[in-house]
């Protein structure tokens, strides 16, 4: 993700519920152990899609992943979670964290499909609507 795809990042998050700012994402830019990446539409070079998450002493935590509505149900999601893993992998990094809101069944489905594992909930974490959020972790196997 490079600064000229915050505009693109920006309304892909807003259709989402309680998105961050455009200066939420600006600022991940600049997180030390920070990593974000874009998905682009092959046809048109769109920034369809972006993850982002932090990495510190052999942890990564998957902070945001969201793809724009026109693109969802075609795989994106997944290769952005895939192409993350190896990343971090590459990294040294040895486990990755995440939480997601309990209800967002189709993103529990693609994470329990790349091995995350629930490991905690946190009751009423989320507002608007109040939900709980689940614990993941994947344990990340080094690259050969």
């Amino acid at each position: 993700m490079a600064v000229e795809d915050l505009g693109a990042v920006t309304a892909i998050e807003s259709q989402n519920p309680a998105p961050w700012s455009g200066g939420q994402l600006a600022g991940e830019l600049d997180q030390e152990g920070g990593w974000q990446f874009v998905a682009e539409a092959s046809a048109s070079g769109q920034v369809c899609g972006f993850v982002c998450g932090r990495s510190c002493v052999g942890e990564g935590e998957l902070l945001k992943i969201a793809v724009g509505r026109e693109h969802r149900r075609q795989g994106i999601a997944a290769q952005l979670v895939a192409h993350t893993l190896r990343y971090l992998a590459a990294q040294g990094v040895e486990r990755c964290f995440l939480e997601l809101r309990a209800a967002n069944l189709p993103a529990l489905a693609l994470y329990e499909r790349f091995g995350f594992r629930r490991v905690g909930l946190r009751k009423n974490y989320y507002a608007s609507p109040l939900e709980d959020a689940i614990l993941m972790e994947k344990i990340i196997s080094a690259l050969h």
